[in-house]
């Protein structure tokens, strides 16, 4: 599957408002990828989870739905805070994620 190829669509949607949700990776009606989130106060997302199909490894689309997820932070005042290792190593090497990365 060539992702270059098809229609790619991020989502994202509350569990629970307020509290959790989960960004959705689209491709062609199917859902082949996700992040969990949660939200443990007003300053602060945790990224739980990433997960994308095995047919997409090594495309990128892993590390675009860490980059969806940045990005609704910074609209909403939040530091992240990365407990999945996949979305902790993609922060750390990508410089445009630092000024979001919550200080421990």
């Amino acid at each position: 599957m060539s992702p270059s190829k098809t229609s790619t669509i991020i989502n994202r949607k509350d569990n629970r408002p307020g509290k959790d949700g989960t960004f959705e990776l689209i491709i062609d009606s199917d859902r082949l990828g996700h992040l969990d989130y949660s939200l443990p106060d007003n300053a602060t997302m945790t990224i739980d989870y990433v997960q994308v199909d095995p047919s997409l490894r090594g495309r990128g689309m892993g590390q675009q739905l860490v980059g969806a997820a940045v990005d609704w932070a910074r609209e909403h005042a939040r530091q992240v805070i990365p407990l999945c290792s996949y979305a902790r190593a993609v922060m750390a090497r990508t410089a445009g994620f630092q000024d979001v990365l919550a200080k421990r």
